[in-house]
């Protein structure tokens, strides 16, 4: 199983760079050919579906390498049992908030199917998809950082920051 989900990081990873990739390539390459007269109407409604992928995979790789942005002055005046329980009940907090994105967004990608992009002939769902799959994937990270943080002394779970990616 370990293997597995190493090799399911990776090809986040991967698939989260080419999507940032994707959409700094067709925003240029919009920009450009828009001064040549020859606009890419539907680059614009691409990169968003581009973007709200990249969005929930960042999220979630982020979350994992432990490089959210953290605010823990007041925390850390806090004994170091305090301090774990908080972080505890906010994660879960957060894992609850996750699971309300995943049972309200299926409606809403069921509900999104008839809807077009405006320069597309792709139904919004796809954007809309991304939500719930994303929040998924989240919730996965979530739950193995929560162990890991029942598991810890300081309630942390490991080093922040990881590998660099893209």
């Amino acid at each position: 199983m370990s293997k597995f989900y190493h090799f399911f990081v990776k090809v986040e990873e991967l698939i989260a760079c080419l999507l940032l990739a994707g959409i700094v390539s067709l925003m240029f390459l919009s920009a450009v050919l828009r001064k040549a007269g020859l606009p890419l109407n539907w680059a614009g409604d691409t990169s968003l579906l581009l973007f709200t992928w990249a969005c929930f995979l960042g999220a979630d790789l982020t979350m994992r390498e432990k490089s959210m942005v953290n605010v823990d002055m007041l925390l850390n005046r806090f004994p170091v049992k305090v301090q774990k329980v908080i972080r505890i009940v906010c994660h879960i907090a957060a894992m609850a908030l996750l699971f309300s994105f995943i049972y309200y967004g299926i409606p809403l990608c069921i509900e999104s199917v008839e809807r077009k992009f405006s320069n597309m002939n792709l139904s919004y769902s796809w954007a809309s998809a991304s939500v719930p799959a994303g929040s998924l994937l989240l919730l996965v990270t979530s739950g193995i950082n929560l162990v890991k943080m029942v598991r810890s002394k300081d309630g942390t779970y490991g080093t922040q920051g990881g590998d660099d990616i893209c």
